[in-house]
């Protein structure tokens, strides 16, 4: 069953999570000198090696 976030996820935990990733990414480039490609990289790396970790997920829903 997809996930479906709360209206306290929406409004509340998604967006905080969002923004503190943001900001950790930020600082990876300010600190190492990474440019967004590299950047985008190593999160699509890393979303691949999320689903095959979880392959049973049924997908993931927002409302």
């Amino acid at each position: 069953m997809p996930y479906q976030p709360s209206k306290e996820h929406l409004d509340r935990q998604i967006p905080k999570a969002v923004k503190a990733i943001n900001e950790t990414l930020k600082n990876l480039s300010k600190s190492t000198g990474a440019d967004e490609r590299f950047i985008s990289l190593m999160l699509d790396s890393l979303a691949r090696q999320w689903e095959y970790k979880n392959p049973s997920r049924e997908g993931f829903g927002f409302r």
